[in-house]
């Protein structure tokens, strides 16, 4: 299994989103390192959780979705590239805007650590995902994330 970390929506300037996309990329990595050599079963190929940070201006038009399971999707991207989408679970998190402003690398790690672990502990997967083992998914991420970024 795949596992992304990322911000989908941000009114974050770009001078000042630069270190905390990176400091978010560094929770993503070592999340995915420690999925992809683990077997939580044959549903989930790919897991995307996007992030979103805007101003509370914006919250009504920012609404996090639902966790979206997609089995099997063939679309065309610009008309004529082809992308397959195959068992991707999608989950959307608003994180606090004045927080993920305040916060500078490990004090962001941490808030967003700690988002991800929320969701995921609180995580309804569809009905199609059948043999996934989520128990075991969360204690593995709960390990990870209290020994680097939970401390």
């Amino acid at each position: 299994m795949e596992l992304k970390i990322s911000v989908i929506d941000s009114s974050i300037s770009w001078e000042k989103s630069v270190s905390k996309r990176r400091a978010i990329k560094e929770v993503s990595d070592a999340a995915n390192n420690l999925v992809i050599s683990n077997d939580y079963g044959e549903s989930i190929e790919k897991m995307l959780v996007g992030l979103i940070v805007v101003e509370p201006v914006y919250d009504d038009f920012s609404k996090p979705r639902r966790p979206r399971y997609t089995e099997h999707k063939e679309i065309m991207a610009f008309g004529s590239i082809p992308i397959v989408i195959y068992k991707t679970l999608e989950v959307e998190i608003k994180l606090n805007y004045e927080q993920v402003l305040a916060a500078e690398d490990e004090e962001l790690k941490k808030i967003v650590a700690s988002e991800v672990l929320n969701t995921f502990q609180n995580l309804k997967v569809s009905k199609k995902v059948t043999d996934f083992d989520k128990d075991h998914f969360v204690a593995d991420i709960v390990g990870l994330f209290r020994q680097m970024f939970l401390k």
